[in-house]
């Protein structure tokens, strides 16, 4: 990471030496049992469902996708480590000093003070950088060159595992080239020898010939992905994630790869469009950060550990119950309460307020005080992956109705409401209530959705409970994510899927 100067060093927005007030355990209980009952649902019937469909493409001539895409990938180039504890959220707002001034506020989901520092210090070069690059594309290389090198070096622990995956799956798809020696085999095969014949980057990205050659890679990867291998290997990617066709999985693996290296250089063309059509977004900008939340205890007791238990707890109409109760019984076949236990003692089950959230709520905190200016008009939080199910409630209930990255349906346990704290008084905690209860009523609707109908209500499907735990649709897999084959960036990366030449 950036080593921090003193003279730079901040505290967050949102610092405070008060401790928050915690939910009553009653409540407590009351959110997470069927949380973590729907999670376990959706694990004990997943194994079948297909692939989800990707976000819709940026249309880069329209002002207000094209900022939101910048947020987004501002967000993307801080996530610099897998595995969700460097995710990240950026809003955009006018500095309260000067209205010409842009102010980036961002959070991120587990990080220290001193590496929200850190990314701070990072970013404030990477838009200095950005508004010091040269006006005309013509005139950009160099720029562009600097920029890819700046955030492939502060990216390098994603990037390192991103480039041993691609070679790793490019050999594997060779293979089965080489054992099916067709014109079309052929033909991938020779780019996919390309890929294996870089040199393999054995240190992690610290010096300038190993950017370099990670750089190569890309500028192969491009044409690669722009050529009628490129659309092939595309084609079988897509058949690879049908139902019933996993046989040839390296394909969808590879194309993940292609899409989340090429990521990053478009990202930086992302940048210095935004440039182009707001100068005064690098103009001098301030940088600041919250504060990732703080863990809490584990909620879990004994009688948790059981869905017959929940079910009850979770309606009171008896036909419902009843229903509930034998679809829960016949899924004990396929171990529901242990899937339950499991994800209750799993290691990371550590509820988090996720980066979006601790966004949006400080801005609403903030709105209270005095009226937020928001950059553009633009009422938007971005995020470097898209949202959680979870968060996508939290903001449709919200009442500053705020713009959001379009939700990947995953359903993570390990997520809560923000902290409140004393000096904030009653109305924070009755404000914090009231999105616990709205959320509550949507987790139970999924839940129940579930079992009266087997898959989401938008879908038509059988409606008998006999054959519930042979769903073979993608929506039942897109509400949990944990334990998917395929990472959520595969998600995330068709953003930057346009043209921006």
């Amino acid at each position: 990471m950036a080593l921090i100067n003193p003279a730079e060093a901040s505290q967050p927005l949102d610092h405070t030496d008060e401790e928050p007030i915690p939910l009553k355990t009653r409540r407590i209980h009351t959110f997470f049992e069927p949380l973590l009952l729907l999670v376990a649902l959706v694990d004990a019937v997943r194994n079948t469902a297909g692939p989800r469909p990707p976000e819709p493409e940026t249309d880069v001539q329209d002002p207000t996708q094209l900022f939101c895409a910048f947020v987004n990938k501002l967000g993307h180039v801080c996530d610099r480590e897998k595995g969700g504890k460097t995710v990240t959220s950026f809003i955009v707002l006018r500095d309260g000093a000067d209205p010409q001034q842009a102010h980036y506020v961002f959070a991120m989901n587990k990080q220290s003070d001193d590496q929200l520092q850190s990314t701070r210090t990072y970013v404030r070069t990477l838009l200095r950088k950005v508004g010091q690059a040269p006006e005309g594309q013509q005139n950009q290389h160099d720029a562009r060159r600097w920029l890819l090198f700046h955030i492939l070096r502060f990216n390098r622990p994603r990037v390192m595992i991103y480039l041993k995956k691609l070679r790793a799956q490019a050999a594997s798809c060779l293979e089965k080239c080489q054992a099916d020696a067709t014109e079309e085999n052929n033909m991938i095969a020779e780019q996919l020898m390309d890929i294996l014949d870089i040199p393999e980057t054995e240190t992690d990205l610290v010096c300038t010939q190993d950017i370099n050659k990670c750089e190569a890679t890309m500028q192969l990867l491009f044409r690669i992905d722009r050529s009628p291998a490129g659309k092939l290997i595309e084609d079988r990617a897509l058949e690879d994630r049908m139902v019933g066709y996993n046989s040839m999985e390296c394909w969808s693996k590879l194309l993940h790869m292609i899409r989340r290296i090429l990521a990053y250089q478009q990202s930086v063309q992302f940048f210095l469009r935004a440039k182009e059509k707001w100068p005064s977004l690098f103009q001098n900008p301030t940088v600041d950060f919250l504060a990732s939340s703080r863990p809490v205890p584990k909620p879990i007791r004994n009688k948790s550990l059981f869905a017959e238990n929940i079910v009850g707890r979770m309606t009171s109409d008896q036909e419902v119950m009843r229903v509930f109760r034998q679809f829960t019984q016949d899924l004990q076949a396929f171990d529901l309460d242990k899937r339950l236990e499991q994800e209750y003692k799993r290691e990371t089950f550590k509820p988090t307020v996720h980066a979006e959230v601790l966004l949006l709520d400080w801005v609403w905190k903030q709105s209270k005080i005095a009226p937020v200016s928001f950059f553009n008009g633009c009422k938007y939080i971005g995020s470097s992956k898209p949202t959680c199910k979870l968060c996508d409630y939290y903001f449709q209930g919200h009442r500053l109705n705020i713009g959001h990255r379009m939700s990947h349906g995953n359903l993570y346990s390990s997520w809560r409401v923000p902290d409140v704290f004393p000096s904030q008084g009653e109305a924070a905690l009755h404000d914090r209530q009231v999105m616990l209860n709205g959320l509550l009523e949507r987790v139970r609707k999924e839940a129940f959705d579930l079992v009266s109908k087997k898959a989401v209500p938008s879908v038509k499907v059988d409606d008998s409970l006999t054959a519930s735990a042979r769903m073979t649709l993608w929506e039942v897999r897109s509400l949990h994510g944990s334990n998917t084959e395929v990472d959520v960036d595969d998600i995330a990366s068709m953003l930057g899927e346009v043209d921006l030449s």
